[in-house]
């Protein structure tokens, strides 16, 4: 399995979503960050509304389920770790 990372925005860096959307795919086209296999989003607008997507050569339903559970885990890992 390969090695999994979290992307860490500076504190007033990603609070902007399109700037980091941007960034993201930025990274993605430039080889800084490797090929996508499996991506997904969660978006919620200030009225609640949910827009999801999955993407990546490898992106099914399940695999996209899964993809959301394991950054959803390093998240909150991410979280409880901090000093």
């Amino acid at each position: 399995m390969s090695k999994l990372s979290v992307l860490n925005f500076e504190r007033e860096g990603w609070r902007d979503a399109v700037k980091t959307l941007r960034r993201i795919a930025d990274d993605l086209e430039s080889g800084e960050r490797p090929e996508c296999s499996i991506g997904g989003l969660v978006l919620v607008s200030n009225e609640f509304q949910v827009d999801v997507f999955a993407f990546g050569n490898k992106a099914d339903d399940l695999q996209a389920i899964a993809a959301f559970r394991l950054g959803e885990q390093y998240l909150i890992g991410s979280i409880l770790d901090r000093d």
